[in-house]
């Protein structure tokens, strides 16, 4: 009987030791597909250069597009990513912007995702030195996608007084603060196939936002194609191309941004 619960005793062994690879490969695995989904594909170098019509720089915390001959009083998009997301990801976007006539920056977040008060101050310090190698009398738009979209309506009930309008691409925000008094022009443009940022759970907190906020809806868009990276984790299938939303997204902002000064 001792030799038969032995032998019991080693196959378990055997047993559990195979359950162990099982699940840590499959964690590194699982681990392995979100950083890879994370990165930015297909994005082209070219967008990340300057031309005879835009100028680029890397300045320490933001990609920096300004268009030649942009007028002082143009106002300027600063750009947030989303947590986790190569910021590269965003470049094509903030580029179209840039090359349509607007100066734009597009700043990193602290280890991609800025969760705390000393990160946000970080990215706060870097929005105002972009604001700073812009001038004052330049007008200042903040915004962002998810978790960058968060931050700005953040931001934007913190610091209203130095912004004159806020973006917010894919998020339920404003959920934590209030900001139906703001008077600055706000945009929130959400998709029918964001399953990350539901566009229900938008209109929930529709009361947060100011009445004349405008509003535009992409049949078929997700979370994932507001930028150039691959799936995001809990998102649904998009209904459209990538080009297709991302074209239906810039035509929206860049029509909110001729509104402004």
């Amino acid at each position: 009987m001792t030799g038969v619960a032995e032998s019991r005793r080693a196959r378990l062994k055997v047993w559990h030791r195979r359950i162990r690879i099982v699940w840590v490969t499959g964690g590194l695995a699982f681990t392995a597909w979100i950083i890879w989904n994370m990165q930015a594909h297909g994005v082209a170098a070219a967008v990340s250069a300057s031309s005879s019509l835009v100028s680029v720089r890397e300045g320490d915390g933001a990609t920096v597009f300004m268009p030649s001959g942009a007028a002082a009083d143009r106002a300027g998009l600063v750009f947030l990513p989303g947590g986790g997301v190569d910021p590269a990801a965003y470049l094509p976007f903030v580029r179209a912007i840039a090359d349509a006539g607007w100066p734009v920056a597009l700043v990193r977040l602290p280890w991609r995702m800025a969760f705390s008060e000393g990160a946000q101050i970080e990215v706060w310090r870097r929005v105002t030195e972009v604001r700073g190698s812009w001038g004052v009398s330049r007008p200042m738009v903040l915004g962002g996608h998810s978790r960058g979209a968060a931050m700005s309506a953040t931001f934007a009930g913190r610091y209203a007084n130095e912004l004159s309008g806020l973006l917010l691409i894919g998020t339920t925000h404003p959920r934590d603060e209030d900001l139906s008094s703001l008077t600055m022009p706000v945009l929130k443009i959400v998709g029918t196939r964001d399953c990350v940022a539901d566009a229900k759970d938008s209109l929930a907190n529709l009361s947060k936002l100011p009445p004349h906020t405008a509003w535009v809806t992409i049949e078929g868009a997700n979370h994932a194609q507001f930028a150039h990276y691959g799936s995001q984790l809990g998102d649904c299938g998009a209904g459209i191309s990538r080009e297709s939303q991302q074209q239906q997204a810039l035509d929206g902002v860049l029509s909110w941004l001729m509104h402004q000064r």
